[in-house]
């Protein structure tokens, strides 16, 4: 019938199957265009150089994390227990490992203050902006000096004007940069704090003593859950949960880290960071900025099955679950690979990159790309504006021109296997030498004789010696007692190790302390000698891990940090050297500066905002609660103009001349000094 339409009913699940039909042809669309596979071929080739690279060095991490937990390696355990007697292991690498993190946290950790400071930069930039103000100022100054002299200044004098209108304007920026300056480092603390930096660097402290590298990433933008404070209607406080987005910092383990093979710095070349993610974890990118969530929704369907990701990790993987028992995790475990690194120009425009994300084809491109299985899940341009990757790393012991440096297992390993293999010989001879070894003659020995039970007033029953001997038929022989020797042997070794590693016994209390370590003095000078060597290590992690991170999280505030009043020209300043050379000797030195210009003309010259300047310095390095003792310079401004304002004598009536001064003369007029001297004249 004309005009007649049908109309077609469909259930839910055919509209979920159709639904996801076309979703998984539109990812695969996407995975198999060719970008996609041209990424994915190149990521295969670079993960599986970096891989084999790496091969000898996870065999070197390996053999340290046995060695610090006290375990053999499989082929000597064996010859071991063949040969038969005690399995003993000292922990001579575990101590001094433990001891060297003690030594760092407290230089790095418990001082007080952060590792790290930031200053304005010593001559500030001027923008146009900031010309046409001086030139102002220089006009205004000299209008006000022709006004007094009643002629125009020469050019030697327009020349020194105009020098000290310049000095003056810039001594001004540098006060207002030092106030930015100061704004934006409580900023960066506080995201430091905020974002786990505490815990990321104790943990990478760790890693630092053990493995030939210790690795911590940062800043990475994720999305976090807060809780936020508001007031009802009726007054009431209501405490809710939100998420927002801020920078976080992780410690990542070197065993996930897979350079490029031959490069020294992590900016020199690629690099692949192999993730083992949680089904909730993978799931929670879903929505993140620049994923795939198709890719990532087929890749959570597929299940965490073996890929060409896993099945080169199995060593590892296997290392990991007989220490830490994951095989029994209920939950699924998904391989990931987050590569950094530098893709040509000419490869991106083949994989489908336009002209304006790629502008020169000849040129090289940072780039980050997931893959998690067999699917590539985000592929975007390195975000930072000098192509730099998020991760900084350093090593106890650096080796030039080498990416990897060495640990300390690494460095007393022979010392550590000489000291076992003196304790196993010990333990051995005192076992043997605890008795006397029995040489029974058997037959002279009755059949029902218990040969195997030894007991005090034990009487032996004998038989005649059939070839007539005198000899006895039980002999007793004493084994020598080798323990002073072993012990001897022991003692010097381990002695050594204090040498090889740097980390001598006294550091961690050690009472056994000989020569010049008897007096206080003595022992001074050996903690002195001994800090030059951990002093090294210290200055990798400044320059190496706190100056980079810092200077990463400084730079995304002044791009993204919508607070002007922080933003400006600094500088960050490791103090983890530092810390360690003055901290004993800074605040004595702060104080004799103190008592040295309290004195009316140095007053004069450093003014009451110095001296408070130098108290607050004071009490943070006696951990005191520097707020409530020293006043802020707002706070110290406003009293100035208070105690001026009280001290001013009252306004004489109109037509009425001032009292004059006392013993004649002028009359008295209230002089008051600059308040950035704090002295009355």
């Amino acid at each position: 019938m004309p005009g007649l339409s049908i109309l077609r009913v469909v259930s839910n699940t055919e509209i979920d199957r159709v639904e996801r039909e076309r979703m998984d042809a539109e990812v695969q669309a996407r995975q198999s265009s060719d970008l996609i596979l041209g990424l994915a071929a190149y990521m295969r080739e670079c993960w599986d150089a970096a891989r084999i690279a790496k091969d000898p060095i996870n065999d070197s991490m390996l053999k340290a994390m046995r060695q610090r937990n006290g375990e053999y390696e499989a082929d000597k355990l064996q010859a071991i227990r063949k040969q038969g007697g005690s399995e003993v292991y000292m922990m001579l690498t575990e101590v001094k490992c433990r001891a060297a993190e003690s030594w760092l946290r407290d230089i790095l950790l418990d001082t007080g203050s952060p590792p790290w400071d930031m200053q304005p930069t010593p001559i500030p930039d001027l923008s146009p902006d900031h010309t046409q103000e001086i030139q102002d100022a220089f006009a205004e100054r000299v209008f006000d000096i022709i006004q007094q002299t009643g002629q125009a200044p020469n050019k030697t004098q327009m020349l020194e004007v105009k020098e000290m209108v310049a000095q003056e304007y810039r001594f001004k920026i540098l006060q207002s940069a030092q106030t930015r300056v100061d704004a934006m480092k409580i900023r960066i603390d506080d995201q430091l704090a905020q974002g786990g930096w505490a815990d990321a660097f104790n943990e990478f402290i760790t890693d630092l003593v053990t493995f030939p590298c210790a690795f911590i990433k940062g800043p990475i933008v994720r999305r976090q859950r807060h809780l936020g404070w508001s007031k009802s209607p009726d007054g009431r406080t209501i405490v809710e949960a939100s998420e927002r987005l801020a920078p976080e910092f992780e410690r990542v383990s070197p065993f996930n880290i897979y350079p490029e093979p031959g490069i020294t710095r992590l900016n020199d070349g690629y690099i692949f960071e192999h993730h083992r993610l949680s089904r909730t974890a993978l799931a929670d990118l879903i929505g993140v900025p620049g994923y795939d969530d198709g890719a990532i929704r087929k890749a959570l369907e597929d299940g965490p099955g073996q890929t060409w990701v896993s099945e080169t990790t199995e060593m590892q993987r296997e290392e990991e679950e007989r220490k830490y028992y994951t095989e029994m995790r209920p939950t699924d475990l998904f391989d990931a690979l987050e590569f950094w690194g530098k893709v040509s120009g000419k490869m991106l425009r083949e994989w489908g990159m336009d002209a304006t994300e790629v502008p020169d084809e000849a040129r090289e491109y940072d780039a980050n790309v997931w893959l998690v299985g067999n699917y590539v899940v985000k592929a975007v341009l390195n975000y930072d504006p000098l192509g730099e990757k998020p991760y900084a790393k350093t090593s106890f012991i650096k080796t030039p021109g080498a990416f990897w440096g060495r640990g300390i297992p690494e460095i007393i390993e022979d010392l550590q296997n000489i000291c076992n293999a003196a304790a196993r010989a010990l333990v051995n001879n005192m076992a043997v030498a605890s008795g006397p070894q029995v040489e029974v003659n058997l037959d002279r020995i009755p059949p029902n004789e218990d040969l195997t039970q030894m007991y005090p007033w034990k009487i032996w029953q004998t038989l005649n010696d059939p070839l007539g001997s005198s000899a006895p038929a039980v002999r007793f022989n004493q084994p020598n007692d080798n323990a002073n020797t072993l012990m001897a042997v022991y003692e010097r070794f381990s002695r050594l190790a204090d040498d090889h590693s740097g980390i001598p016994a006294y550091i961690y209390g050690d009472v056994d302390v000989r020569g010049a370590g008897r007096t206080a003095s003595g022992l001074s000078m050996l903690m002195g000698s001994a800090g030059k060597g951990i002093r090294q290590v210290v200055m990798h992690i400044d320059n190496d891990v706190t100056k980079p991170i810092v200077r990463r999280q400084f730079v995304y505030n002044m791009r993204y940090d919508p607070d002007e009043a922080i933003k400006g020209d600094a500088e960050i300043i490791p103090r983890g050297a530092i810390n360690l050379a003055v901290r004993e000797t800074v605040n004595v030195r702060r104080v004799e500066f103190l008592n040295s210009t309290a004195n009316q003309i140095d007053m004069e010259i450093i003014g009451i905002d110095g001296r408070a300047a130098i108290l607050r310095e004071v009490a943070k390095g006696l951990q005191m609660p520097v707020d409530d003792i020293v006043p802020s310079r707002e706070k110290l401004d406003y009293l100035t103009r208070l105690k001026q304002a009280q001290a001013a004598p009252p306004a004489a009536p109109q037509g009425q001349q001032a009292p004059p001064a006392p013993g004649g003369g002028q009359p008295q007029t209230n002089l008051v000094a600059n308040q950035n001297t704090g002295v009355s004249a």
